[in-house]
């Protein structure tokens, strides 16, 4: 089954742009769910400069007792700017915005070695 997400963006109050998904549109907000804010730093690469696109989360997961859980925030419609027309995004951006949301299972937490009861001595050095 393919994902038919379709990504929102808009402008905040103190110009970073925002994209995610629209879960609700009312006269005076959105709800918007796993909202990330987009950055982009210029790269010097010797005589060439690119753009480096990072998507970072408006709030991590990290801080949640359950992790998978999305999170949905309301933006006052008179706090934002939103764009006559809703950009179209490269499927690159889609992705690279969903891995942000995959659920991973974290590795599980190594053991310690169980103690050794009688250990044998091996000396390094001649005293």
């Amino acid at each position: 089954m393919e994902d038919k997400t379709i990504l929102t963006t808009f402008m905040d109050a103190v110009g970073r742009t925002i994209i995610g998904e629209m879960t609700s549109d009312t006269d005076k907000t959105i709800t918007i769910k796993n909202p990330v804010v987009i950055h982009i730093t210029p790269q010097v690469d010797g005589a060439n400069t690119r753009m480096a696109l990072q998507l970072f989360p408006l709030f991590f997961r990290e801080f949640l007792m359950d992790r998978s859980e999305p999170i949905e925030w309301d933006f006052l419609k008179s706090n934002i700017t939103l764009p006559r027309k809703q950009p179209i995004f490269d499927f690159k951006l889609a992705i690279q915005y969903k891995q942000l949301f995959i659920d991973n299972i974290a590795p599980a937490t190594p053991k310690a070695p169980a103690p050794i009861n009688n250990p044998s001595i091996i000396k390094l050095f001649d005293d």
